[in-house]
């Protein structure tokens, strides 16, 4: 994952205002979740007899996961230039033999698709309803940009995506990976910012990202119970200066189909 650039691109840009002068904004506010302290922790490396050990019990239950297909719901709740919550539908299709995943955004009151993100964990490419060209980056951080004041905000992508795929453990490279089994947690430490694994019995339960270079740090949490792929995330993005939210994104499966392989032409636009 690409974190020394990102493209500043608006995925929702025009939509905004279409969903917002269409149909009415969620109020409810998204629950806020809280960024664990890890205090004084010893950790051991990736590299020693008890992070490897780990480190493959970790592998071992991605590689029972599956293919699979879904639909979603997803709020997104906005704390700039005013606080609002506005909500879409969505399709997701999960390739595991492939890495590849692509979401569609819908308006929920049209049934009409506004947007599509694809990935296969190396590119991310988007295409909105409003633009005829397709957008192509590296696999990196997704700007939502409000277009009535241009005010940005940084949502971290590749956690969401290694969430939604659980294939997190490619990401733990020895060289910058320090591991604590007996809490459960893998601490990732590459230039410029700092990936924090909280597992389960089951998986992943939250991750946690701190960027000095984009200063912003955003946790995704699992709600409930951990299973794949997981019922409910939310992930909350803060300022670090002054922790401030910037936003928050909720999303909740509804009905999830898997399989052992996808067929290919579910992928494009």
């Amino acid at each position: 994952m690409r974190t020394n650039h990102f493209t500043r691109i608006s995925i929702f840009g025009s939509l905004f205002c279409f969903i917002l002068f269409f149909q009415s904004c969620v109020t409810t506010d998204i629950e806020e979740i809280n960024f664990r302290q890890k205090g004084k922790i010893k950790f051991w490396s990736a590299k020693s007899k008890e992070g490897s050990k780990y480190l493959e019990v970790l592998r071992k239950l991605e590689e029972s996961n599956t293919s699979y297909s879904g639909e979603f719901d997803i709020r997104i709740q906005n704390f700039f230039p005013k606080k609002d919550v506005f909500s879409l539908a969505g399709k997701i299709f999960y390739d595991k033999p492939t890495g590849k995943m692509q979401i569609e955004l819908t308006d929920k009151l049209f049934g009409i698709s506004v947007s599509k993100v694809f990935s296969d964990g190396q590119t991310i490419r988007i295409k909105t309803v409003s633009v005829d060209k397709i957008h192509e980056q590296t696999m990196d951080d997704i700007v939502l940009s409000d277009p009535s004041t241009g005010k940005q905000t940084v949502v971290p992508f590749p956690v969401i995506y290694y969430l939604l795929s659980n294939r997190n453990a490619e990401l733990f490279k020895p060289q910058w990976t320090l591991v604590q089994p007996n809490d459960g947690i893998v601490l990732v430490r590459k230039p410029g910012e700092e990936w924090t694994y909280y597992t389960a019995e089951n998986g992943i339960r939250s991750v946690e990202w701190d960027s000095s270079g984009k200063n912003v740090k955003a946790v995704t949490s699992v709600q409930g119970e951990v299973e794949f792929p997981p019922k409910t995330t939310i992930t909350r993005i803060v300022s670090r200066t002054d922790g401030a939210d910037q936003n928050r994104i909720e999303i909740k499966m509804k009905k999830v189909s898997r399989t052992d392989k996808l067929n290919q032409v579910v992928f494009g636009f």
